[in-house]
């Protein structure tokens, strides 16, 4: 009898510590399941770190840029200052025709100066080739850009968003081509032809990216069509540093 009741606690015992290991094994998965969340949930808050480090990153940058600019700004001899304002009225006075007609606007902030040429001036519809027209005004403005050598020439090309059309798509794949094409035809024609040093120059695509009107309607996207050419002091243009 002792000997049955032995045996009966032993499977007792047996049945309890098997149960235990299945508890144990059930508790380890589990332990295992918020182990693996927890290392998703380390995982996104690293990406989120990392983003904002560069955020933190780009905003330095840009604040660096900007005391660069003030520390300029404050700087500027009467010498330059009078300079820029000569500068400016006369693109005022030798553009007064194209100004007057919506065709050119100049602009002035401190020691840049931009000035936008709308894409009748200077192109056809879908052409990078620089109109007769657009000829005679680069040399008119290469007369005034070659009085300040200090500053650095920056030509820009802009588009609407219309795409470009299956006929031109194999010569310019998107606006960004083709805003680039004009560019750079402004920056040959202002070495090659006007006689510019070529270490003042640059040329930049923005495409449709920039726009300054809405595309909703064709005046809106007839001046986001555009050539910018920016007046850029040399000490800020990071060409120097080439």
């Amino acid at each position: 009898m002792n000997v049955i009741i032995l045996k009966f606690i032993s499977a007792i015992t047996i049945l309890m510590f098997l149960l235990a290991g299945c508890v144990s094994s059930k508790k380890y998965q589990k332990l295992e399941m918020e182990n693996q969340q927890n290392k998703e949930i380390v995982e996104v808050l690293q990406g989120q770190i990392e983003d904002a480090v560069k955020q933190i990153d780009d905003m330095q940058r840009r604040l660096v840029e900007f005391q660069r600019i003030r520390e300029k700004e404050q700087t500027l001899t009467e010498k330059e200052l009078l300079l820029l304002k000569q500068t400016h009225e006369s693109l005022k006075r030798d553009f007064q025709k194209e100004i007057t007609s919506g065709q050119i606007e100049i602009e002035q902030l401190q020691d840049r100066m931009t000035l936008k040429v709308y894409e009748k001036l200077f192109f056809n519809t879908g052409k990078a080739e620089i109109k007769p027209e657009g000829q005679e005004i680069l040399r008119r403005l290469g007369s005034i850009l070659k009085t300040i050598p200090e500053k650095n020439i920056r030509v820009e090309g802009h588009t609407d968003n219309i795409p470009i059309g299956p006929v031109l798509q194999a010569k310019y794949p998107t606006n960004w081509e083709l805003a680039a094409a004009r560019a750079l035809n402004v920056v040959h024609f202002l070495r090659e032809e006007v006689g510019i040093n070529p270490l003042r120059l640059s040329a930049v695509s923005f495409g449709q990216y920039r726009p300054i009107a809405t595309n909703m309607t064709e005046a809106g996207r007839a001046k986001n069509r555009r050539i910018e050419i920016v007046l850029i002091d040399r000490d800020l243009d990071i060409g120097k540093k080439m």
